[in-house]
C-alpha cells in the first residue's frame, strides 16, 4: 500500500489537470451540436458530405458509423480525436513510472522501504490502473451526461447510454494496452522520454489513416489499436469482444515483460 499511496500523491494533480481538460473539451464540442439542427447545416452533414472524396471521408472517418446529426455520430467523429489524448496520457503515465526515481535521484529513499522489486513494480501498476478507471470512469461519466444533455430528444436515453458504454469498455483496453506498452518503456530506460511514448500513439494513428486510403496498405488498420477502436466503428458494429481478448492478453504479456526486465535491470543509485 505504501507504493499506492506514494504513486496517487506524485500523480494525482497530473491526473486532475488531464481529466478536466478532456472533460471541458467534449463539453465544448457538444455544445456545437445543437447547431446541427439548423436546416443548412442538416443538409451538409446529409447530402453534401457525399460529394467530398472518398479518401477524404475515410480519412476523417466520415464514411461510417451514424449520421452526424445524431448526438452519439456527433459525439464519435469528435471523441476520436480526443481518444488520441487519451492514448497519450496513458502511455505517458506508464513510461515514467519504473524510471522516474533514477530521473529525479529519489531512487534510495525508495529502495529504503522494505519491499522487493517484484512488489514495488506490481503496486506501481495497480497505482496506474486505478489512476485510469478513475479518469475513464470521471470523462464517461461526463460524456453521457452532455450528450443526453444536448439530445434533445433525438435519440432515447437507453439507446445513447449504450452507445456511449460500448465505446468506453472497449477503448478503456486500448488505453490499458498503451499503459502496459509505457511500463515496458520505463522498464529498461535510463530516463523519462515521453517522446517515445507520444511518437508510438501518433505512428498506431497514422497507420490506421494509411490503412484506410490505401486498399494495399489495408492491413495496418489491424495492428492499429487506435483504429480498431474508432469510436464510429464501434457504433456501427458493436463490441469487438475478439480485439479486447488480445488487447487484454498483449497488456498481460507486456506487464509481464516490464516486470521481468525491471527486476534485473542495474539501476542508477
Amino acid at each position: 500500500m505504501t507504493i499506492f499511496k506514494i504513486e496517487w500523491q506524485n500523480n494525482k494533480k497530473n491526473l486532475l489537470i488531464w481529466t478536466c481538460a478532456l472533460v471541458v473539451i467534449v463539453t465544448v464540442f457538444m455544445s456545437i451540436f445543437p447547431s446541427m439542427e439548423n436546416t443548412g447545416m442538416n443538409e451538409m452533414m446529409t447530402t453534401k458530405l457525399e460529394t467530398l472524396p472518398q479518401n477524404m471521408l475515410k480519412a476523417f472517418h466520415l464514411n461510417t458509423g451514424p449520421s452526424l446529426v445524431e448526438p452519439t455520430g456527433f459525439f464519435a467523429y469528435i471523441f476520436q480525436y480526443l481518444f488520441i489524448a487519451a492514448s497519450i496520457f496513458s502511455i505517458m503515465l506508464g513510461n515514467k513510472m519504473l524510471v522516474k526515481e533514477e530521473t529525479d535521484g529519489t531512487i534510495e529513499f525508495l529502495y529504503a522501504q522494505p519491499i522487493s522489486r517484484k512488489k514495488i513494480i506490481f503496486g506501481k501498476i495497480v497505482a496506474t490502473l486505478s489512476m485510469l478507471v478513475c479518469f475513464w470512469s470521471v470523462t464517461y461519466l461526463a460524456s453521457v451526461g452532455v450528450t443526453l444533455f444536448f439530445n434533445d430528444g433525438i435519440l432515447e436515453r437507453k439507446d445513447i447510454l449504450v452507445s456511449l458504454t460500448k465505446v468506453f469498455g472497449t477503448e478503456f483496453f486500448v488505453l490499458v494496452f498503451f499503459l502496459s506498452v509505457g511500463f515496458l518503456l520505463s522498464s529498461f530506460l535510463k530516463q523519462v522520454n515521453q517522446g517515445i511514448s507520444m511518437g508510438l500513439v501518433f505512428i498506431s494513428y497514422l497507420l490506421g489513416i494509411v490503412g484506410d486510403l490505401e486498399d494495399k496498405f489495408s492491413y495496418l488498420k489491424n495492428i492499429s489499436p487506435i483504429a480498431l477502436a474508432n469510436p464510429a466503428i464501434i457504433l456501427e458494429e458493436g463490441w469487438n469482444m475478439g480485439l479486447i481478448v488480445i488487447l487484454i492478453g498483449a497488456s498481460l504479456l507486456l506487464f509481464t515483460g516490464a516486470m521481468l526486465i525491471y527486476q534485473r535491470k542495474d539501476l542508477e543509485v
